[in-house]
């Protein structure tokens, strides 16, 4: 029973301790990700467009993206390259609806970059998240 706390409380605390930036112009996908992640613990920056955020470089306390890959102002693979540039160390996470080969090409060309395919398993999300921060 003390092991299931004590992991308990280390994930909490590896919640409190990350930052994730939710990019999508989709309000409802992007407003329950967000909430999720608030309730597990995490700090949460939403945006609906890429070209509606602060100056890339301000956003150095985020510790995680997850991004959509269709906005009508931008790609997020555009948004995700911008992003690395900035700050190489931040993982970002892809979600789309889309499956092209075009688009898994792009994707496996970029280190950093993780792809989930919509619907998004939330419990798969924050588990995917957690690995990537660690």
């Amino acid at each position: 029973m003390e092991l299931t706390v004590s992991a308990d409380r280390a994930t909490a605390r590896a919640c409190e301790d990350m930052i994730v930036l939710v990019l999508d112009d989709d309000e409802n996908f992007r407003h329950a990700v967000a909430e999720n992640l608030r309730d597990d613990g995490h700090t949460v920056l939403e945006c609906d467009a890429p070209d509606r955020l602060p100056p890339l470089a301000s956003l150095d306390r985020v510790t995680l993206v997850v991004t959509d890959y269709q906005m009508p102002s931008s790609d997020g693979l555009s948004f995700a390259d911008a992003f690395h540039a900035t700050h190489p160390r931040v993982p970002i996470v892809l979600v789309t609806a889309e499956s092209t080969p075009r688009l898994d090409v792009e994707t496996a060309a970029r280190s950093f970059l993780r792809v989930l395919r919509k619907p998004v398993d939330y419990g798969h999300l924050h588990a995917l998240l957690h690995q990537l921060s660690g």
